[in-house]
């Protein structure tokens, strides 16, 4: 997902509205497209508006499937600084992509050939009528 952050450029903590527990303004996360809507998620404790073509019940999986990862990072390490819970949290998340990513790539055409097999094995064994 592409994110584009909407927030003041300022870099005092008394600007920035993430820091002082306010809404942090609407962000896309994917590209350009009409049919976008906005959705708000909760991470952290903290609200975001998002603006995404996915359904919301998609962007609230995954709001909660990130939002426990952090939980579980703060719970690890005892951080408090929610920027290092983020980095921890985007360094875990992305290992576990590549490591499926490995798997799936290590399967090869496997999953598929099976499958056309399966349909063949079937096929032959039905009356020439039924296929």
């Amino acid at each position: 997902m592409k994110q584009k952050a909407t927030q003041s450029e300022r870099p005092d903590s008394k600007h920035d509205p993430a820091k002082n527990g306010a809404e942090v303004p609407t962000a896309d996360v994917d590209p350009p497209s009409s049919t976008k809507h906005s959705v708000q998620i909760q991470l952290g404790g903290k609200t975001y508006h998002l603006r995404s073509d996915a359904t919301e019940e998609a962007l609230q999986q995954v709001a909660g499937y990130v939002d426990l990862a952090m939980q579980r990072i703060r719970e690890r390490t005892d951080t408090v600084d929610s920027v290092d819970i983020a980095l921890l949290t985007a360094l875990n998340l992305a290992r576990e992509v590549l490591q499926l990513r490995d798997q799936v790539s290590g399967m090869g055409g496997a999953p598929a050939t099976r499958l056309r097999s399966l349909i063949e094995e079937i096929e032959a064994e039905l009356p020439a009528s039924q296929h």
